[in-house]
C-alpha cells in the first residue's frame, strides 16, 4: 500500500512539472528574465489552409511553440549551467581554460593549426597584397596589412592542453607573416606586439573573457598605428594621450563578449578592467589623413579609442566587402562606389584577425575585389 501511494506522488509530481510549462505559456503568472542575445521569438502563425497544404503552418507554428515554452528563459539558463558546471562546456562552444580564461575555440583551431590552408594557397594570396600595395604606392598611397591580436597567440599557456607546448605551431598566421615579411610587405603585427607586452603591461591587453583587445589594448593598438602612418607618410598626426586610468569590476565595452551571450544562473568570475581618460593633441602642423579600414570586428577598436574621430579626416570601413561604415551609419557596399572611394583615399589599412585569415581566399571579399579591380582577368 505504501509503495502504490509513494508512486502516485511520483505520478503527480511529474505530472505537475510537465505541466507547468504549458500553464506558464497560457497564463504567464511568472515573468522569466530574458535570454541574453537571443534572436527574436518567431511569431505565431493563423490557421490557413493554404498554409496547412504547403505546411507553412505547421512549420511555423513548431518555431513559435519552441520559442514560447513556458520557462524556456530559465530552463535554458538551467540546462547551461548543468553543461557548464560538470563539463565546463560553454553554450557558444567556447573552450575555458586555465586562470577563467575563455578562448573562442576555431581561434585555438587556428593556433594548432586544424584550420591550416597550406603555403601555396597563403603564398598565392600575398603576392596579391604585394601587387596591390606595390600599385597603391605608385599612386601615392599607404597600405598595411595587420594582424589583430588573437587571446590563443596571446596566452597559449591558458589553453587545456597546450601549456608543453614551447615551440610556435604551424599556422596559419606564421605563414603568412613569413612571407609577408619575405616579399616586404608593410605588416604591422599585433599578435607580437601584444604578446611581447604582456609580461610587463600593467593594464590588460586582452581580458579573460573578452574575444577582442580591451579598450586599454585598443589604445595601445591605436598609438602604435599612427606612429607607422606617420613613418610611412612622412607627416605628423594627432596624437593619443592616456591622462588617467580608472579600475572597475564591471566589463564594458566587449570586455567580456565571449561569455556575456552565454546564458548561465551564475555568471563566471569576472577580473579587474582598466578604462582609461585619453584625448588627442593635435596643432595646426599635424595632419590627418583620408583612410579606408578593411577587415572585422577589431576595427571597431580604433572607434571606440577615437582613432577614426580625431585623427582622420574622412574614414570608411569595409567590413568583409559586405557594409560600408562610416560616422553616419552602414549602407551595402554593394551600392556603393568604392572604386572612387579607393582612389581618394590616403591610407588603406587592412585589419584581420588570424582566425579570419581565411576569408582572404574568397572570390567575394576585398583582397580579391580589390585585385581584380587593379588586375582585371583577360579571356
Amino acid at each position: 500500500m505504501e509503495n502504490r501511494t509513494a508512486k502516485n506522488w511520483l505520478f503527480y509530481f511529474i505530472f505537475s512539472v510537465l505541466l507547468l510549462p504549458f500553464l506558464q505559456h497560457c497564463f504567464g503568472f511568472i515573468e522569466s528574465g530574458p535570454l541574453l542575445c537571443a534572436p527574436t521569438e518567431d511569431p505565431n502563425v493563423t490557421f490557413t489552409y493554404a498554409k496547412w497544404w504547403d505546411e507553412s503552418y505547421q512549420q511555423q507554428k513548431t518555431l513559435y511553440v519552441n520559442d514560447s515554452t513556458g520557462f524556456r528563459p530559465d530552463l535554458v539558463r538551467l540546462n547551461n549551467q548543468i553543461s557548464y558546471s560538470l563539463f565546463k562546456n560553454l553554450s557558444a562552444g567556447d573552450i575555458v581554460g586555465y586562470d577563467g580564461y575563455v578562448f573562442g575555440k576555431e581561434d585555438v583551431m587556428e593556433y594548432t593549426g586544424e584550420l591550416y590552408m597550406g603555403t601555396d594557397v597563403i603564398r598565392a594570396e600575398m603576392i596579391k597584397l604585394k601587387r596591390i600595395q606595390d600599385t597603391l604606392q605608385r599612386l601615392g598611397k599607404t597600405f598595411i596589412f595587420a594582424y589583430a591580436p588573437s587571446k590563443a597567440h596571446f596566452v597559449p599557456e591558458k589553453i587545456p592542453g597546450l601549456a608543453q607546448h614551447e615551440v610556435p605551431m604551424k599556422n596559419n598566421y606564421s605563414t603568412f607573416r613569413a612571407i609577408g615579411d619575405s616579399l616586404q610587405i608593410t605588416q604591422l603585427d599585433y599578435v607580437a606586439l601584444f604578446r611581447s607586452m604582456k609580461d610587463t603591461s600593467q593594464n590588460q591587453l586582452m581580458t579573460r573573457q573578452g574575444f577582442h583587445w580591451s579598450l586599454y589594448g585598443s589604445m595601445i593598438a591605436t598609438d602604435t598605428l599612427i606612429k607607422l602612418i606617420e613613418r610611412e607618410r612622412k607627416i605628423r598626426m594627432p596624437h593619443l594621450i592616456v591622462t588617467k586610468m580608472h579600475f572597475s569590476d564591471t566589463a564594458h565595452v566587449s570586455d567580456n563578449d565571449l561569455v556575456k551571450c552565454t546564458n548561465l544562473i551564475f555568471p563566471l568570475p569576472g577580473e579587474r578592467y582598466s578604462y582609461p581618460e585619453f584625448h588627442y593633441r593635435a596643432d595646426s602642423n599635424t595632419i590627418k589623413p583620408n583612410a579606408i579600414f578593411m577587415g572585422d570586428s577589431f576595427i571597431w577598436g580604433w572607434v571606440t579609442a577615437g582613432f577614426m574621430e580625431h585623427a582622420i579626416t574622412r574614414w570608411k570601413y569595409w567590413t568583409y566587402f559586405g557594409d560600408m561604415w562610416t560616422e553616419t551609419g552602414s549602407t551595402d557596399i554593394r551600392g556603393y562606389d568604392w572604386e572612387k572611394a579607393l582612389s581618394e583615399s590616403d591610407c588603406i589599412v587592412m585589419l584581420v584577425t588570424p582566425v579570419n585569415l581565411h576569408v582572404l581566399t574568397r572570390k567575394n571579399r576585398f583582397l580579391e575585389q580589390v585585385y581584380d579591380h587593379y588586375f582585371p582577368a583577360t579571356l
